[in-house]
């Protein structure tokens, strides 16, 4: 008895749609409130640093170019993030923001994680500067 019933649940599922996904070829819409990659608005950034002491990971760091003329840049690991959205909730001006953008992040990777916000100049100086200060010195 239970092998008729058997047989009749091998039959129906040759015949029943497929429950994958062709994952590579059809992708998922990303749904509406997912929290995805941290925006930053350089603009409304005053520098209040209350971002990076409230990230429970320290993924975030601002960088001060000038603080007399309100020029900063930010650097974010989305490797190292949380998406907790704590830095959202305490940025006060309205410069922090999350999105559903990076809804497949994968890598091998690690400098593909580190995004850089801001204006290029100040970016490529940093990295600029940081490259310089990792490169020993060689004797001559």
């Amino acid at each position: 008895m239970r092998l008729i019933g058997m047989l009749g649940d091998v039959v129906k599922s040759l015949f029943a749609k497929s429950a994958t996904q062709n994952y590579p070829y059809k992708k998922k819409d990303v749904p509406e409130r997912y929290h995805g990659r941290l925006d930053y608005d350089a603009t409304k950034c005053t520098g209040c640093m209350m971002c990076v002491r409230d990230c429970p990971t320290e993924t975030i760091k601002i960088e001060i170019v000038d603080r007399k003329t309100k020029q900063f840049f930010m650097t974010y690991n989305i490797g190292e993030c949380v998406y907790c959205k704590q830095c959202v909730y305490n940025c006060r001006f309205d410069a922090l923001h999350m999105t559903n953008k990076m809804w497949e992040s994968a890598s091998d990777q690690r400098e593909t994680f580190q995004l850089y916000f801001g204006k290029q100049e100040y970016i490529d100086a940093f990295l600029e500067k940081r490259a310089a200060e990792s490169t020993p010195a060689t004797e001559g």
